[in-house]
């Protein structure tokens, strides 16, 4: 059974009155007497104030739920014109699941379905009795059918939702439990709530769309402003290692050399420490070079085996860098190796060891007070670092 606005229907009115009277003089009449009873029957300027999108359509179903009927949706159109489904609302908290099925159904644009066709035609719905006929007509699929027969519906009013002219979607209402079912009143009521809704929703969306639509044009000149960055400071890296390389091109002792790169490449990233160990002839490995370190700490460590609990030890073990960003990740990777960190107050650590001719001599490290996560290009600036680090050591050795 559809019954639209304009067209007879048999209401169970007993007012002789009302008996040879169409649906919309009904309702007509029905207007002039809610306006009569009450002067603003519904928060209207609640809606029309409102900027939130999603506390606008609280505020509509709000408006609707419990007092006019026990269940409202709210579809609206999105940017490719087909309807969404973004409220739903119900009087009985025990439906919450039922409220959860009705709002993931979906809807197409091409459906025969009142709320689908009310869009279509703009036309307002009111349907006193609700059969099984009916509740076929109103859905489109056997999931559909079955949560909308679980409503328990009895009647129902479909308004479209206008905004400058143009249709964004509609409000569907339904009584379930409430008796007696909606009629031409309630018809009335949610055409007076429909308009400022309407425009409260456009207003709301459209001031979401801006706000959308900045933070994404922000994000891009963040974005471009970082690759800027990164570009530039790749520039100052490439500078910082042909100098380091022309400086270690010359003859000069691995802790010589070692001072030379800390302090003109590797003091960019602002270590709060760094490490340089090399491998000695008999497998142990020998402080070359460090920063930040204190005195006393600094001697136990002056020389240690390879397999000592240290990520300078490890990289040179395993011949890959250690990139560290957090304490909790240094303490999931390397429970073992906690003393040096847990004295110094490190909170990052980078370590790469030295290769050359496939062979690791050692490994340098660098640590940091706060957690940090080296950009790719600061990763790959520190391992340049190490091979020139290790090429020169290995000429060194070769004068001895």
């Amino acid at each position: 059974m559809r019954v639209t606005l304009g067209t007879p229907v048999k209401t169970g009115l007993t007012d002789p009155a009302l008996s040879g009277l169409s649906q919309a003089e009904r309702a007509a009449r029905a207007l002039a007497e809610s306006r009569r009873d009450s002067e603003e029957p519904l928060p209207i300027r609640l809606l029309a104030d409102s900027i939130d999108y999603r506390a606008t359509l609280r505020s509509v179903a709000a408006a609707i739920v419990p007092d006019i009927a026990d269940w409202c949706f709210v579809d609206l159109l999105d940017a490719e014109g087909a309807p969404r489904r973004v409220e739903v609302a119900h009087a009985d908290p025990a439906k919450a699941d039922l409220a959860v099925r009705m709002r993931a159904v979906p809807l197409g644009i091409d459906w025969s379905t009142p709320s689908v066709q009310t869009i279509r035609d703009r036309s307002p719905r009111l349907i006193r009795q609700i059969d099984e006929s009916v509740l076929a007509w109103a859905t489109h699929d056997p999931d559909h059918l079955a949560v909308l027969r679980a409503i328990g519906p009895n009647s129902m009013v479909i308004v479209p939702l206008l905004a400058r002219d143009r249709v964004i979607g509609a409000l569907t209402l339904i009584r379930s439990v409430t008796l007696p079912g909606l009629d031409e009143s309630d018809l009335v009521k949610v055409r007076e709530l429909a308009g400022p809704a309407a425009l409260a929703i456009d207003n709301a969306r459209r001031m979401a769309d801006e706000r959308a639509a900045r933070i994404a044009a922000q994000q891009e000149v963040d974005i471009e402003r970082h690759e800027r960055s990164l570009a530039q400071e790749g520039v100052a890296r490439l500078r910082r290692l042909q100098s380091v390389a022309a400086s270690l091109s010359a003859p000069l002792p691995p802790k010589v050399a070692a001072r030379v790169a800390f302090e003109n490449a590797l003091s960019m990233l602002e270590p709060s420490r760094a490490t340089l160990v090399g491998a000695r002839d008999d497998g142990s490995l020998e402080m070359l070079y460090a920063y930040g370190w204190p005195a006393d700490l600094l001697e136990r460590w002056r020389v240690f085996p390879p397999d000592a609990p240290a990520l300078v030890s490890e990289a040179h073990r395993t011949q890959t860098p250690i990139f560290i960003d957090t304490v909790e990740a240094l303490q999931n990777a390397y429970p073992s190796v906690q003393e040096i960190p847990k004295l110094l107050g490190d909170q990052a650590r980078a370590v790469v060891p030295l290769l050359c001719d496939g062979r690791s001599l050692g490994a340098m490290g660098l640590a940091f007070r706060k957690s940090r996560r080296l950009e790719d290009g600061e990763r790959e600036f520190m391992i340049a670092v190490g091979h020139l680090l290790a090429q020169a050591i290995a000429r060194a050795r070769l004068r001895r």
